[in-house]
């Protein structure tokens, strides 16, 4: 069976206030770890989505993926190769939604190579203290794999739309500038684990696999008390769900990578692996997919 894959993955990590980074610097810093992992070359790269939402100064136009892909060099020039550059916003499970998308357009046979990128920062002078999440940047070039069964499985997206009012977030413009005004209710964390019992099971289901055919499941690393309750929402062991919120705060669209970024530092993933990837995000919407490495 052919599949869309990880061809490489780069990282821009959360780094101290000091050296606090905007959202472009992320994902710039991001995509070009992610290049100078992979074969391909910039001009390769047809189609390159933005997910992440929270941007320097609260931009929202042009598309950021736009200035991305010009700080890439990804076939900039007017004459040869051209790169449709777009950003798609859905909260902590857009990078999730922009790959199914581009494995949706390779395996139509309408492109060979993608990109998606991601970055999160909240550059207001006097931060919301419920608004403040750590800056971050992920990258990662998608193809169909070389080998059938390997990359991603089937995408699930389980949306609850009664639970939407427990994640809101605004940009306030009684300030200069704006202000970010992120609220999230205490009931979100059930909310999450609802969807993810559902999204997982049916992920599973369409890819035929059992929970044990799993070796690790990487979620989006929402909060300690999250990561606690997830494995028995989802009924997996406690071992077999990557935790790494000691260290890796939530950040939003790239979460899930920064989080996969680890596992496979620490050997946890690699050939032969099956890995089942778990985001989260406003909607209320789960996401999961299954990844054989």
């Amino acid at each position: 069976m052919r599949r869309c894959r990880i061809e490489s993955l780069g990282v821009s990590p959360p780094r101290r206030r000091l050296l606090a980074w905007g959202s472009l610097q992320h994902a710039v810093e991001a995509g070009e770890r992610c290049l100078e992992a992979s074969r391909y070359q910039p001009a390769d790269v047809r189609v390159l989505v933005n997910a992440g939402v929270h941007r320097d100064e609260h931009v929202c136009e042009p598309a950021i993926a736009c200035y991305v892909q010009h700080a890439l060099g990804i076939n900039i020039d007017f004459h040869g190769r051209r790169t449709l550059a777009f950003d798609l916003l859905n909260g902590g499970v857009g990078m999730l939604n922009a790959a199914h998308l581009i494995t949706a357009q390779m395996l139509a046979g309408e492109i060979q190579v993608g990109m998606v990128v991601a970055s999160e920062v909240n550059t207001d002078r006097r931060p919301d203290p419920e608004s403040t999440f750590a800056s971050s940047g992920a990258a990662m070039l998608l193809d169909i794999s070389p080998r059938n069964g390997d990359g991603f499985g089937a995408f699930v997206f389980d949306t609850r739309e009664e639970h939407a009012d427990l994640y809101t977030a605004v940009v306030s413009l009684k300030e200069p500038r704006g202000r970010l005004l992120l609220r999230r209710r205490a009931e979100l964390e059930d909310a999450y684990l609802a969807g993810a019992s559902a999204a997982v099971t049916e992920a599973l289901s369409r890819d035929g696999l059992r929970p044990g055919d799993v070796d690790l499941v990487v979620p989006a690393q929402v909060s300690p008390s999250f990561l606690r309750r997830l494995p028995g929402a989802i009924g997996f062991p406690a071992e077999k769900v990557a935790d790494f919120t000691a260290s890796l705060p939530d950040t939003l669209t790239t979460s899930v990578f920064l989080a996969l970024d680890r596992a496979r530092a620490a050997g946890s993933l690699g050939p032969g692996k099956k890995a089942l990837l778990l985001a989260c995000g406003s909607g209320v919407t789960v996401a999961a997919v299954t990844y054989q490495f």
